[in-house]
């Protein structure tokens, strides 16, 4: 079983191998999860803590972090909102 700290270095290799096409600093705003994945909730850190619209994400992409394997898929989130919407935040210390 991975953990969110695995999941989290999996995400890291993600996106160093495909760069996110987003303007600003990336940033990871929060983490939920049920029985099969992990889903960070990222962007810029100039849209998710200051606000800033012009730095918003115009993409339709979600990514999940498999728990079993450590995959880290692209799926569409349209596609996904069921998933998504019944999964549960998970409480990371700072």
């Amino acid at each position: 079983m991975v953990t969110l700290q695995e999941a989290r270095q999996a995400l890291e290799r993600h996106f160093a191998e495909h760069p996110p096409a987003i303007m600003g600093d990336l940033y990871i705003a929060e983490w939920y999860e049920d029985e099969q994945d992990f889903l960070p909730v990222w962007g810029s850190r100039q849209f998710l803590v200051e606000g800033r619209e012009a730095f918003g994400r115009w993409d339709n992409l979600v990514i999940f972090i498999d728990k079993r394997s450590g995959d880290v898929r692209e799926e569409i989130h349209t596609l996904n909102f069921e998933k998504v919407r019944k999964m549960t935040p998970i409480s990371v210390p700072a």
